[in-house]
């Protein structure tokens, strides 16, 4: 008996004309870059990738928002907001209910070699969530900290390493989670070299101080999260208080409860870092799982 494969779409945005973009499907099984595109030669693009379920994208405005800050940054001009909604839409009207999905927005620079106004490479997929993300935001991830090398506030004083900006180049993030599988873990959380707490490769660290809900701020060049602002926005009205904050891994391991928030896996509490146990509150935990948007583990 086979079984049936998970299902798996593709959609690319091509400029018409001057001022128009159009959505063109595309089969999943066939190639679609060229051995010059700067995306596999130099990780030179951005990219973005939100939750789907039931026919909706989590968040997809806020998304959008991050990515042109990333192509502000990498300095490649995209397609306007209303092409990419169209993608998005696209890829959505494919997708069967009753499935969680990742829907991933890519674009790189273009040809390498080809004239300095050529088009970029736009395009995007919806593939079925892998599993594991689900069992996290049920059950909850352990931690690693790995040191990221640089002080806190070195990306804001130099822009050319390109602090805040979700672009292609994921080499690191992905050894650091070869790392902590390595050591038994299941995610890492980043440290300055000056001690202060960071992100996490694709997520970011929100952590409760009484009734303080906190975050590390942008200015140490982490990325903006897009599931902890959604979270942020509503958290007043649920009687949390906000804040954004610098804080060591000391203050974490005290702290009331941890949490990390992505796109995909949305909210999972963090029961370890380092093999320390950290405090945990399921009520909250529930709460900032509603908060994000994504399904609520039974």
């Amino acid at each position: 008996m086979t079984s049936t494969p998970a299902p798996r779409f593709v959609s690319v945005l091509r400029r018409e004309n001057q001022d128009e973009w159009a959505v063109h499907r595309h089969d999943p099984d066939a190639p679609l870059l060229t051995a010059f595109d700067y995306a596999p030669n130099r990780g030179d693009g951005a990219f973005e990738a939100m939750h789907v379920y039931n026919g909706v994208a989590n968040k997809p405005h806020r998304h959008l928002e991050r990515l042109s800050r990333s192509l502000h940054n990498l300095q490649i001009v995209g397609p306007p907001y209303a092409a990419w909604r169209s993608l998005i839409d696209d890829l959505i009207a494919q997708w069967p209910d009753g499935v969680e999905g990742v829907l991933k927005l890519i674009i790189s620079r273009g040809q390498e070699g080809g004239p300095i106004d050529q088009d970029p490479t736009v395009f995007g997929y919806l593939v079925e969530l892998d599993p594991v993300l689900a069992a996290q935001r049920r059950d909850g991830i352990t931690m690693v900290s790995l040191t990221f090398g640089y002080p806190a506030d070195v990306r804001e004083r130099s822009p050319w390493l390109l602090g805040s900006t979700k672009y292609l180049s994921y080499a690191v993030n992905m050894a650091a989670k070869r790392e902590a599988a390595e050591r038994g873990a299941d995610d890492v959380l980043f440290l300055s070299e000056d001690g202060q707490v960071l992100e996490g490769p694709n997520s970011t660290l929100i952590w409760l101080s009484g009734k303080r809900l906190a975050t590390p701020g942008s200015h140490t060049g982490i990325l903006r999260g897009t599931t902890q602002e959604e979270i942020f926005s509503r958290a007043g009205a649920a009687g949390l208080e906000p804040m954004i904050t610098s804080a060591t891994l000391s203050d974490i391991l005290a702290a009331d409860a941890v949490w990390m928030s992505s796109s995909t896996r949305g909210i999972a509490a963090v029961h370890e870092i380092d093999g320390a146990s950290i405090a945990q509150d399921a009520e909250k935990t529930r709460l900032l799982q509603e908060l994000s948007g994504l399904p609520v583990p039974n």
